[in-house]
Order: C-alpha cells, then structure tokens, then sequence
C-alpha cells in the first residue's frame, strides 16, 4: 500500500504515534473484571521493577491499553496517587519510538536538550513463566506537548508483549483509533505537535476549538470544552475536573454491530449513534469514555 504524504513524514520522524493510553484505577482487580466482561482479553499481572505500581494490559497489534494501580505506596508511583484522588479515568498516554537514542539526538538538534532516557522493567507472570520486559523511555519537553505530559517509549521486549494468545478481543477491538484531550485554549498545540509529526499531520481550526493530530499510529484530538460533546455524540464532560486532561478513548473494531451484540450479551448498557459507533459511558469502564468505532486492521 502507497503511503500518503503525512505518513511519509512521520516514518522519517522518530517518535512513532500512539504506543499506549494508561487508565489510572484505585482497585486493580475491580478494573481487570470490568474490562474482562466489556469483552478484553487482559493479559496477566505485571509489576514494575522499582516502582509501587503494577498493571494490567490489553495488547493490540501496535499499540494497548494499561491499567494502572498502586500496591505499595511507600514506594515510588509518580503522580499517580494524586491523580486517583480525583477518581479512576484516562490517565495519560505514551508515544513510542524504534530508537531512544535516535530520538534524544534529534530532540538535541531542534534545540530541545534531551533529559536522561530511564531504563524501565516490568515482571509479569504468564501461564509459561516469568518474563522481564524491558523499555527505555524518552521524556518530551512539554513545549512540544502542550495539554500533556508525554513520553516516548522505546520497546526492548516488544515479543514478550504482543504475545499472539493476547491480541484477539471478544469484542473486536484491535487498535487506539483516537485520544481525545480538553483543554481551555489549544494555544500551541499545531506548533508543538507539528514538530513532532509535521505540519501536514494537523488538522482543524482553533476557532472551533478543535485539532486533529495524525500521530502515523492512532490520532490526537485537542478540544475545548464547548467542542467535547460536538466531537462526541453529545456527551457531557464533566466540569468538575480540572483542564487539562484526557476525556475519551476510541477504539477500532471490525464491526460495531458485532460489539453491540457481545455487550448486549454481557448486560452492558451501550448507546449505538448513527454512524455505527458504539459508546460505553465512564461509569461502566474505569472513569473513561469509551467509543468503539469502524476501523481495519492493516
């Protein structure tokens, strides 16, 4: 297949889009369940070297979801306590790159001086044994990454991950189609996100309060809270919390239809909108809103 002129620009970039959204979760177990039933198939317990946090994830080809929780609060978990004070949700998310170091020398050379890459591990117990992943990760100066805090994460274990017994989902899911991020001004989101991925990959007009980011895997949609419900179906965002922040998490799948009929079967309440998307509210997923929209699998 002929790649288009903004992936043609971003493979040569060496930050390579979406690697993976975290949901931040108060009770591993209860969000393990939840999305179990809402038809993931949720990899095995994994426990981050060094840290108070351990996970669970949902593997797709390119990309997962993480579900994050503290089990030792007297050790290092970021600001992650913080952030479930305010109740579970869409915590933050990664980008991925091929080459930490590529990526700091580049970062160098636009004038950004990079902070040291972070050798991370994680253990997880699969049915064959204990395994140790291993990453590097690249922190992203947060005047290239208005409205986020972001990272890039450079995957040494990508097999160990993207294991083929966890990549096929009940319900159809096989990629991060779209992060969304509110924000009361997108002021510099086209430049900072276009250095990172290029002028072409942004779309949109702040006048209407929404920008489109095609990161080359998965999209980055900035809006402000007056466009949240327009860009989804109505929904409305919660003003309690504040901005900015991440709001929902669209998913691909073969057939919306056919995940209708799997969370029917499980006794989820859904919506389904007119262009076939499938909308699980907050309240039945972990804190996120969730859509699973049209989507080929490449």
């Amino acid at each position: 297949m002929t790649m288009n002129v903004v992936d043609q620009e971003t493979a040569r970039r060496p930050v390579t889009g979406i690697d993976h959204a975290r949901i931040g979760v108060s009770d591993l177990e209860v969000a393990r369940d939840t999305f179990t039933r809402l038809g993931f198939t949720v990899a095995p317990r994994g426990r981050h070297i060094g840290w108070g946090t351990a996970n669970y994830t949902i593997v797709f080809p390119d990309d997962y979801v993480e579900l994050l929780g503290i089990v030792d609060g007297s050790q290092y978990v970021s600001d992650l306590d913080e952030f479930l004070a305010g109740g579970d949700g869409l915590y933050k998310i990664r980008l991925g790159t091929e080459d930490a170091s590529q990526l700091a020398d580049w970062l160098n050379g636009l004038g950004y001086p990079a902070q040291p890459t972070r050798d991370l591990g994680r253990l997880i117990g699969y049915a064959d044994g204990e395994q140790t992943l291993r990453f590097k990760l690249v922190p992203l100066p947060a005047e290239l990454t208005p409205g986020l805090q972001l990272d890039a994460f450079h995957h040494l274990t990508a097999d160990l991950l993207r294991r083929p017994d966890l990549l096929s989902h009940p319900n159809g899911a096989h990629a991060i189609a779209e992060v969304t991020v509110v924000m009361e001004s997108l002021d510099g989101v086209r430049e900072g996100y276009g250095t990172l991925f290029g002028a072409d990959a942004i779309r949109g007009d702040v006048r209407r309060g929404a920008l489109s980011v095609a990161t080359g895997n998965g999209t980055l949609l900035f809006v402000t809270p007056k466009a949240f419900p327009k860009r989804h179906y109505d929904v409305a965002l919660d003003t309690t919390l504040s901005l900015p922040r991440l709001a929902a998490l669209t998913l691909a799948v073969r057939d919306p239809k056919a995940t209708a009929l799997y969370l029917s079967g499980q006794q989820i309440e859904y919506e389904r909108e007119p262009d076939g998307t499938v909308l699980v509210s907050a309240e039945q997923a972990c804190g996120v809103l969730l859509e699973f929209g049209w989507g080929s699998e490449s």
